[in-house]
């Protein structure tokens, strides 16, 4: 008899070690689409005896590769259109791939689009009876379930209103109750949690990092960096149906907002300033020749309100030492904005204000001059350029936005003249790991230690 070698039990391990199948494999898949200018031309296209083509071919996704291992959680980014939501709709078998192949392994749940699923006519409480059947429960178990999905949707009497008589926020509330609660191996989630009010929001990514630490798979379709840095484990960045990176969250989020930050850049390039004024008139060249490195910031598509009585034209944000444009920092520079401002009557001791605001349209800081005793006169029916020097805070990472406005008082009330809701956009980009958490003031200088009780 041959003596049983050492170790041979190794071997099998081996094997069964390289077996092991990832939750989501992904294979080369594109998916194409046929644009028609009118329903015409798909039956002209049809009837056609020479085979003429009267549609344009659109790829949504071009040869698409990826694992994703059990337990993992991965963040799916990119600018509308990159083909995002395509690619979840693929992996809920809600459209098929034009070529390439997928599998996944384990229960999908997933919320996509506003209200996908439902049926209209059913009440809640009967959707989530029809939807769990689609899962392969029976409605006794869907009824066992049913207190922890209304209780966590929270749309009270509505459960037992038809569907198509609820708000877009109820809808988000109900399908993501219905998903997490039906014990999902992958749950796979798209751009719809940003219907819900902020308060449903984060009640939501606290559930899905309890999803998370039970290490069950998830896929998240968003446009919020933050959310990739804190809840993935990997990052995909898609643009124009083609993976341009992958990896580490960190890094790739700093690879597509630096992206992002150069089209911003030349998108403002491109357009301007205000309508009000043409690029030939003497007030832009005299603009230009008094800031010739300065690319002035177009305001007339931010969301804005006011009187009117004054009017910000245009904006820019500054590095005082290099006087040129800046839109991404570390934190702690000195930062100037020039705010191009026209009066159409003189407005005595207007109040200057600006603020600065986080992704969730938080507001992180205010300034106004007169907080700092600095009176300003805005003179009738010129251009007058208002300055704002300050030193920019140690902050989180993240996307932030600059508001501005004029506003006076009037009867011991406050009274906007005008104001530009986030005019300028900028990136806080600190490499140092205390500034990963977002939106937050970073305090530099703090001390723990361990103090022996006696």
């Amino acid at each position: 008899m041959t003596p049983r070698k050492k170790n041979s039990s190794y071997k099998p391990i081996l094997t069964h070690a390289m077996t092991i199948q990832p939750a989501i494999s992904i294979k080369s898949i594109s998916k194409s689409y046929k644009l028609y200018q009118s329903r015409y031309d798909i039956i002209k296209e049809f009837i056609n005896p020479f085979g003429r083509k009267y549609h344009k071919k659109f790829d949504a996704l071009n040869n698409i590769s990826f694992d994703v291992e059990k337990g993992e959680v991965v963040g799916i980014i990119g600018k509308n259109g990159s083909g995002k939501s395509t690619l979840l709709k693929i992996l809920n078998s809600v459209v098929s791939p034009s070529s390439g192949s997928f599998e996944c392994k384990g229960r999908i749940s997933a919320l996509l689009e506003l209200g996908g699923g439902f049926n209209m006519e059913l009440t809640g409480i009967e959707n989530v009876v029809y939807l769990g059947a689609i899962q392969g429960f029976s409605k006794k178990e869907m009824k066992t379930r049913l207190s922890q999905i209304l209780d966590f949707a929270e749309i009270g009497e509505y459960a037992n209103q038809p569907v198509h008589t609820y708000s877009s926020g109820m809808y988000v509330r109900l399908a993501f109750s219905i998903a997490i609660h039906i014990d999902p191996e992958i749950l796979i989630v798209d751009e719809a949690l940003s219907v819900g009010d902020i308060r449903f929001q984060k009640k939501c990514y606290r559930k899905i990092r309890s999803i998370k630490d039970a290490g069950k798979t998830i896929l998240l379709c968003t446009h919020s960096t933050s959310v990739v840095k804190e809840f993935c484990t990997k990052a995909i960045w898609l643009h124009d149906g083609i993976i341009k990176e992958q990896g580490d969250p960190l890094f790739v989020i700093d690879q597509y907002q630096a992206f992002m930050l150069s089209q911003n850049i030349e998108a403002n390039a491109n357009q301007l300033v205000s309508n009000a004024f043409k690029l030939s008139s003497p007030d832009y060249i005299s603009l230009k020749t008094q800031f010739p490195n300065l690319v002035w910031q177009r305001i007339d598509n931010c969301d804005q309100y006011g009187t009117r009585q004054v009017e910000i034209l245009s904006a820019v944000l500054t590095d005082p030492k290099t006087n040129k444009n800046i839109h991404q920092i570390i934190g702690g520079e000195l930062l100037k904005l020039i705010l191009w401002v026209y009066a159409k009557e003189d407005v005595i001791k207007p109040e200057i204000r600006i603020t600065l605001d986080g992704q969730f349209n938080n507001s992180i800081f205010k300034l106004s001059n007169k907080l700092y005793a600095q009176p300003i006169i805005l003179k009738s029916g010129i251009n007058q350029l208002i300055a704002i020097d300050f030193e920019f805070p140690h902050i989180g990472n993240g996307s932030y936005s600059l508001s501005f406005g004029v506003l006076s008082m009037f009867d011991n009330n406050e009274l906007q003249l005008h104001w530009v809701h986030n005019g300028i956009f900028l990136e806080v980009t600190n490499p140092n790991i205390i500034y990963q958490s977002g939106s937050q003031i970073i305090l530099k200088n703090a001390k723990f230690s361990v103090i022996n009780q006696k």
